[in-house]
């Protein structure tokens, strides 16, 4: 996935998780703030309602008292109860002035037996019985039901006065009861003294016929004093209070109105949460695309230059970072431009074949002079269709070859080695490949870099010489000019093959010894023993030739790979355990062995020889029998 896609989804993530926690932990926050402010109010709605009522029922009692006390009220006697008898008519007029100023409802005037003595103005409305079914109260306010579908109340004061009783009744709708429950709506109800509920609409009756939301709290009414007290059920909140009247005020309501508020804030906020982070999701891409664009200039400029367009450039001038990084860039794809035009100017002007393996797409390339040499023209690049793998081969080569190729194909360590190969005009060429692995931070092989190397002259030479030496006609090895030539020829060779070669200088010690001890002959043995030893050790790894008297010269190939301390160390070791000479004797040889290692071009024969002679006398004036280096 691009950078710039992980950027938007990992902006939009972040910005929407931030705003479903924000809206889930405010909606938590208005939630508990919506029902505690909403306890409040109820609580602060039954302190009023108590008030309220308190102070209506305070102006009822204080009123009765007053009309109790007139003396149309207080002279009435059932002694003096007559409809012709002044005090009669005297409380009649004052019950008729109450009725008619709207005051009250009904007066009614009634002894012990419930009997009336006076009703008011509105007589036959109140039911006398309903009135007075019970003894008369001490100034409590009561309700009563005046309708048959209790849809109706009146509130009455009943107290003893004299001899008498006497009742006020109030009108529904006049009575402060009805004035306060239109303020407070349905989330309040008032139970009088007897146990009456009344709502904002009308009277429900005695608690035992209660509505079921109200049940819950009749417990509570009984209970209920002046202190408000909090009452909480699985889906309501109430707060219950009682006034000195002995009128019970419930403010309750169900918990879902208490945060229906805050859920209609909830949505809002919601909204404007999700509008703002579409906003900021826009912005946030709109954003990432411009600070992530000089990123794809630079990116694109790369895939052109892949493809072969290495005159393209980041053309970011700004003054920023990307400015800089852009300029860094164009500058680095300039000195790379420069030093591929040096490479393949210094390939094309070298006789010598550069090749590339690439294990990726497995694909072989050759520097332009390969066609010079070989007439091979591939299909393709892919290696089944190189040259590598279809070149003309010696057949004394090709098992070589094979083995080699399979080695390089594989990543394995593969430093040169020296083919025949037919050319151009179908002869057979000497040629050296050279090749370096290269690895990735794993270990993992890459690609194969390899240059070939056309030896054809120098190795004709060196055959040439081999075909045309002359041999030490006593040890069979090399004589002394013929093995100087030989160290010639490695000396011009060492900078094609880049390869050092060892000189080993091998004097036999005390050699006097076995011709004066033995004889001549016996010396002579001993000189044959030691050459054969010799060419035995190096192989078909270098020469050895007879340098004069008793001392070898032995030029080893490839120092790096042929240590010339185990050649030396096998040469002293195979001398030590001695042969049986033609007079029945067993002869031990001790040697003394000097090493001249050769790294380059820049000596002579003579002098090469020299330094590795200078290592050999540091051995004999040691304690003999040993071998030494002197490096160059």
């Amino acid at each position: 996935m691009k950078v710039r896609n992980i950027l938007i989804i990992v902006t939009a993530v972040l910005l929407i998780a931030s705003t479903v926690f924000f809206s889930v932990f405010l909606g938590i926050q208005l939630d508990s703030t919506a029902t505690a402010m909403y306890e409040t109010y109820l609580q602060d709605m039954a302190k009023g309602q108590s008030a309220s009522l308190q102070l209506y029922l305070d102006n009822l009692t204080g009123s009765f008292r007053a009309l109790t006390e007139m003396p149309a009220v207080k002279n009435f006697t059932s002694g003096t109860y007559s409809s012709t008898s002044t005090q009669y008519k005297d409380a009649e007029a004052l019950i008729t002035s109450l009725v008619d100023t709207g005051a009250a409802k009904s007066v009614i005037i009634y002894d012990d037996s419930k009997i009336v003595l006076m009703a008011g103005v509105a007589e036959g409305v109140v039911d006398a019985a309903g009135v007075c079914d019970t003894a008369a109260a001490d100034f409590e306010p009561v309700l009563f039901v005046s309708g048959s579908d209790n849809s109706k109340y009146n509130v009455s004061v009943k107290a003893e006065s004299g001899n008498y009783n006497i009742a006020v009744v109030y009108d529904q709708e006049n009575t402060g009861v009805r004035t306060v429950l239109k303020h407070a709506n349905n989330s309040v109800f008032f139970v009088d003294p007897n146990g009456s509920i009344v709502t904002a609409q009308s009277i429900v009756g005695d608690s035992t016929n209660a509505p079921q939301q109200y049940a819950t709290y009749m417990s509570a009414v009984s209970d209920a004093n002046d202190t408000i007290q909090r009452y909480e059920t699985k889906d309501e909140i109430a707060f219950v209070t009682k006034t000195a009247g002995g009128w019970t005020i419930v403010a309750n309501n169900q918990i879902s109105t208490a945060t229906a508020e805050s859920k209609a804030t909830m949505g809002t906020i919601i909204g404007i949460a999700v509008t703002l982070c579409v906003v900021f999701v826009v912005l946030g891409i709109i954003l990432i695309i411009s600070v992530t664009k000089p990123f794809y200039k630079i990116s694109d400029t790369l895939l052109k230059i892949s493809r072969g367009d290495h005159e393209a450039r980041v053309d970011i001038m700004s003054k920023n970072e990307y400015g800089d990084i852009a300029r860094v860039f164009n500058d680095i794809m300039d000195n790379i431009i420069v030093s591929e035009s040096r490479y393949r100017t210094i390939i094309d002007m070298s006789d010598n074949i550069i090749f590339e393996w690439n294990f990726h797409n497995n694909e072989v390339t050759f520097s332009n002079n390969f066609n010079k040499k070989f007439s091979y023209r591939a299909p393709s690049d892919h290696f089944a269709d190189s040259f590598l793998l279809k070149c003309k081969v010696h057949p004394e080569d090709a098992d070589r070859y094979k083995a080699d190729l399979e080695k390089l194909a594989k990543g394995e360590n593969f430093k040169r080695n020296e083919y025949r190969w037919k050319n151009i005009y179908g002869d057979y060429i000497w040629v050296l490949i050279r090749t370096a692995t290269i690895n990735d931070k794993d270990g993992n092989p890459l690609k194969v870099v390899g240059v070939i190397v056309d030896i054809d002259r120098a190795k004709k030479s060196e055959n040439m010489l081999t075909a045309r030496a002359s041999f030490d006609s006593l040890t069979n090895v090399y004589n002394r000019e013929t093995i100087e030539s030989a160290i010639n020829n490695e000396i011009e060779l060492i900078g094609v093959r880049k390869a050092e070669f060892a000189i080993l200088f091998v004097d036999i010690d005390d050699f006097k010894f076995y011709n004066d001890q033995y004889s001549h002959a016996t010396g002579d043995q001993v000189l044959r023993f030691t050459a054969t030893t010799i060419k035995n050790a190096i192989g078909e790894n270098g020469l050895a030739g007879r340098y004069g008297g008793d001392e070898f010269i032995v030029c080893l190939k490839n120092a790096e790979e042929n240590d010339p301390a185990l050649i030396a160390e096998q040469i002293l070791n195979t001398l030590k355990e001695g042969f049986d000479s033609d007079s029945g004797d067993h002869l031990t040889i001790n040697v003394s062995i000097g090493i001249s290692i050769i790294r380059d071009n820049s000596k002579r024969v003579d002098e090469i020889i020299g330094q590795a002679d200078d290592a050999m006398y540091k051995i004999k004036k040691n304690g003999k029998s040993n071998y030494g280096f002197l490096e160059t």
